[in-house]
């Protein structure tokens, strides 16, 4: 058996792994902002409807 038939593996470079958590921590951000507007609009839109029956 020569050296030439054992696979070679892919080294784990530091670049692959930034840009994991780099896409990881975007994700992240993107989901907290997407619940952060959804619960300003909840809350907004529950104000609104008290509002409107303590003013009628």
């Amino acid at each position: 058996m020569t050296h030439t038939n054992t696979p070679k593996l892919r080294p784990t470079t530091p670049t692959t792994k930034r840009r994991s958590t780099t896409r990881r921590l975007r994700r992240t951000i993107g989901f907290a902002l997407a619940r952060g507007a959804a619960h300003a609009t909840g809350t907004g839109l529950i104000g609104l409807l008290f509002w409107w029956i303590t003013h009628r």
